[in-house]
């Protein structure tokens, strides 16, 4: 068995501003960075022996804050299979300027245009789960919201319609395990004010 530590990365501007971020390479913003340092303990009471992180700036800037807080920090690993999914055409856009489309998306009932499709995500997604899981563990995995959603759904069978997002940023534990994965925890948030 294999704990699987994954955290979404911490704010960036467009996070504060509600901006769909997708592949858009965004660092974090300063408030993201305080966040990060606030989950940071909460990371390392788990002890993770292996960090794998998403290409992305955001979490590539998270894991390498995550990883200074270890007694032994491990070198960060950069896994293109933990990117976010390409969100097309909508990356910029905000909920109210996309309308009822973007419930449909978040349901899992829509691509956007020139989007990711949902099943080409939980494949990739799925491949780097079993990677994961074969590496020295705990492993922590700094990776994006829609990528944690597609972990959830082919790991345990939720649907998007039934997931709240992951806040910027947060903690999910996962057990993986040759049977199967089993959720230990879902969206550990320090934040002060926020709920998780």
């Amino acid at each position: 068995m294999t704990t699987l530590l994954l955290v979404r990365h911490g704010a960036t501007a467009w996070t504060h501003e509600r901006r769909l971020q997708g592949r858009t390479d965004i660092d974090l913003s300063q408030a993201g960075r305080a966040d990060v340092a606030a989950l940071a303990p909460v990371v390392a009471d788990w002890a993770p022996r292996t960090v794998i992180a998403s290409p992305l700036l955001r979490a590539r800037s998270t894991a390498r804050l995550l990883a200074a807080a270890l007694p032994d920090a491990p070198e960060t690993r950069v896994d293109e299979r933990w990117t976010e999914h390409s969100l097309g055409e909508w990356e910029g856009r905000t909920a109210d300027q996309l309308g009822p489309d973007y419930a449909r998306w978040r349901a899992g009932e829509l691509t956007p245009p020139g989007g990711e499709p949902a099943a080409e995500t939980r494949t990739r997604v799925r491949a780097a789960v079993a990677d994961a899981a074969a590496c020295s563990g705990p492993v922590l995995v700094v990776t994006h919201g829609g990528v944690i959603r597609a972990v959830l759904g082919t790991g345990l069978g939720l649907p998007s319609s039934m997931l709240v997002p992951a806040a910027a940023p947060s903690l999910t534990v996962l057990e993986v395990e040759p049977g199967g994965v089993r959720l230990r925890a879902f969206n550990v948030d320090v934040v002060a004010g926020r709920g998780g």
